[in-house]
């Protein structure tokens, strides 16, 4: 058997139950193994926020004037209007808590509404292509009495909010968090506040893949007309890449503001330059003698310089973002740049440890080890570039509501050990926790796979190449990337309206992409289904992006189980859905 669910507060017998384990407590019913369906209800709520209060004053040390600011109100110390402490609004349930409580001495009001609706999925409909939606809606706070309308003078977009749980006669503190959201405003009347919620998929979605620009000052910083232009970043292996000309009276360019491992080859026209050799900074560079047709390097800065003017169009290849972050090297497979975009650069950055969601990282490196690499020279969100990066192997990101970042690509979830098993009751066993299933979409067996390798971030015109370069290499150089296939001729007989598709796969060389190619027409060959299903399970649960079996509904030609992947879940009036894909 499971967890025990308790109702507090029951009347005496005869009327009620025995207390049970505590007074004014008795047992409602028990959880069901393995799911323990049911066994989150019964407990309690907090909510606890950091929204900004404009009326207090934040201090922090300086250095004096003129570096710094105005000492306040100590010494080597300055201040700026507006705090964010943590306050703890309300709860399921209102008590004053224990010195030795966190927070100690406090009374939270029984104000919390203890539904908390939100749809997450990871790509809508049965093709794993196509974008998934993150929506968390609000949190409602019932003040018919206007206790809580000191919460309309402080500022709730951006606030941090977390969501505790627990039973009402444990601590506060010992409650485990189970939702890390951020507020995007509020809304109120007379007997209703509504904190408008944001999971933090929106940082992602919001924050530039990072915030390096050139301020046209000279130097490293670019000449004048470069003023306010984003620097370029290349990560991975990368091919193709048309560096930015940032000093342009000594012919420096620069391929990303981050270190890059190598500048495997340096072109004019697609002819490759000769390279004399690395300088350790931009000053070094600037002022070494380079011949005609010659070029050296600033791994370090990322750049380059050429001894003479262009013929024609400059491109590079190479191996981008050689720093080294949190004691990770250069990345080059998909889930090492993909916690490179999360973690590594821009105002906005998620905690290398606490922010991710290390296992499916660790996972997707295991499942796609293979180089891969991306440059991007324009604006560009974080969330963006996760979209780029994950695509090439049917890949998915998302932010669970515990706060942290996870990763993952579709596979066949027949062929993968369920998580955790959902089974229908048997005829006249009670009451029922499962639901029926609903199919909501279907994807026709995908007809042939064209995964890219060696994208060319610069397709040259004719007349932009080299005459000395051979017609097969000028082919390479006017194409956007190269292909791998694999050809269906079951599903293009059987099935004339499938599609036939092509990915931009980020590979490095030919016999990943063909692999790749290969996996997913194997994958998407079969018919794809979703459904969605309605059960009794933990609004907070960690099931998406897992492998769920339905067992025991000997209908449909399920058979006794069959495995779906998790690729979505909803919460809406004291309902759990799960959408499936399988």
């Amino acid at each position: 058997m499971g967890d025990p669910v308790l109702y507090y507060q029951a009347p005496p017998l005869p009327f009620g139950a025995i207390d049970w384990p505590t007074p004014l407590a008795f047992v409602a019913y028990t959880g069901v193994d393995p799911l323990n369906l049911g066994s989150h209800e019964g407990l309690d709520y907090l909510l606890s926020c950091a929204p900004l209060d404009a009326s207090q004053r934040t201090t922090s040390p300086a250095p004096p004037l003129p570096f710094g600011e105005i000492d306040y109100p100590l010494p080597l110390n300055f201040g700026w209007q507006g705090a964010s402490p943590t306050i703890y609004p309300a709860a399921t349930l209102g008590r004053s808590s224990k010195p030795a409580d966190l927070p100690a001495n406090t009374y939270v009001p029984a104000k919390l509404n203890p539904s908390f609706p939100y749809r997450t999925e990871l790509f809508t409909g049965a093709e794993p292509l196509s974008s998934g939606t993150n929506t968390v809606g609000v949190i409602h706070l019932d003040d018919p009495d206007g206790e809580l309308d000191n919460l309309l003078g402080v500022g709730w977009d951006g606030a941090p909010l977390q969501i505790s749980r627990g039973s009402r006669d444990a601590l506060f503190s010992t409650w485990s968090v189970v939702g890390n959201v951020t507020a995007a405003g509020m809304l109120y009347d007379r007997h209703v506040k509504e904190i408008q919620l944001r999971d933090l998929s929106w940082l992602l979605r919001a924050a530039p893949l990072h915030d390096q620009r050139y301020t046209g000052a000279g130097g490293m910083n670019g000449d004048s007309a470069l003023r306010g232009l984003i620097k370029p970043y290349a990560v991975g292996a990368f091919v193709g890449a048309s560096p930015v000309l940032f000093v342009g009276a000594l012919l420096c360019y620069q391929v990303s503001c981050s270190s890059v491992r190598a500048f495997t080859a340096v072109y004019d026209g697609g002819l490759a330059l000769i390279n004399d050799g690395d300088d350790p900074d931009y000053a070094s560079l600037s002022v070494a003698t380079i011949a005609a047709g010659h070029y050296r390097t600033c791994l370090a800065q990322g750049i380059f310089r050429l001894g003479g003017k262009p013929a024609l169009i400059v491109t590079v290849d190479g191996q981008g973002d050689n720093d080294t972050l949190f004691g990770h090297t250069y990345p080059s497979s998909r889930g090492q740049i993909a916690r490179r975009i999360a973690t590594g650069r821009g105002a906005v950055t998620l905690d290398d440890v606490t922010g991710l969601d290390n296992p499916s990282f660790t996972e997707l490196d295991n499942k796609q080890g293979a180089a891969v690499g991306y440059y991007w020279s324009a604006e560009m969100s974080k969330a963006a570039a996760l979209d780029e990066c994950l695509r090439g192997c049917l890949g998915w990101w998302f932010m669970r509501l515990n706060g942290t970042l996870a990763v993952g690509v579709c596979e066949d979830p027949a062929n993968l050990p369920p998580y955790l098993s959902l089974s229908f009751p048997a005829a006249g066993a009670g009451e029922i926790r499962v639901s029926d299933l609903t199919m909501t979409d279907y994807k026709v067996p995908r007809r042939q796979t064209f995964i890219g390798w060696a994208k060319n971030y610069t397709p040259l015109q004719i007349n932009q190449i080299a005459g000395a370069v051979d017609i097969a290499t000028n082919v390479i150089l006017q194409a956007p990337t190269r292909y791998a296939g694999s050809a269906d001729a079951w599903a293009t007989n059987s099935f004339p309206t499938g599609a036939v598709v092509q990915i931009d796969g980020g590979f490095a060389v030919s016999a990943d992409a063909q692999a790749e190619a290969d996996r997913q027409q194997g994958l998407m060959r079969s018919r794809r289904e979703r459904y969605s299903l309605r059960a009794a399970l933990d609004p907070f649960g960690d099931f998406i992006g897992r492998v769920i079996a339905v067992a025991n509904f000997n209908r449909l030609g399920f058979g006794a189980s069959k495995n779906f992947l998790c690729v979505g879940m909803a919460y809406s009036g004291g309902t759990t859905t799960l959408e499936l894909w399988g």
